[in-house]
C-alpha cells in the first residue's frame, strides 16, 4: 500500500471515528493523532483525540479499515464525567 492508499484509509476511518462519536454520545471531536497499524498486527487505525474546546477530555479509539467498525473506545477520566452513564454502560 502507498502513501496515498494509507490516507485514504486514514481520512475515511477518522470520518467514521467522528461520525460515531458524535451519534454515539453527541460529542464534537477533533482527532489529534492517527496511526495505520501494520497489516500483519490488525487491519486498523488508532485515532487520538478530545473534545473540541476542552483539550483534557481525551480519548482513543479504533477503526477497522475493512469493515469501518469501532473498537478500543477509551476516555479520559475528564471525559467519563460529563458522557451520560447509560451510554457507557451500554458500550461495555
Amino acid at each position: 500500500m502507498n502513501k496515498d492508499e494509507d490516507a485514504e484509509l486514514i481520512s475515511k476511518a477518522k470520518a467514521t471515528a467522528v461520525q460515531y462519536l458524535k451519534e454515539t454520545y453527541g460529542i464534537d471531536v477533533e482527532i489529534t493523532y492517527a496511526k495505520k497499524m501494520p497489516t500483519y498486527v490488525a487491519d486498523k487505525i488508532d485515532f487520538e483525540g478530545n473534545v473540541k474546546g476542552h483539550k483534557e477530555q481525551t480519548f482513543d479509539i479504533s477503526v477497522d479499515y475493512n469493515t469501518q467498525k469501532t473498537s478500543n473506545f477509551l476516555i479520559s477520566p475528564e471525559l467519563k464525567k460529563v458522557l451520560p452513564d447509560k451510554k457507557l454502560r451500554g458500550s461495555e
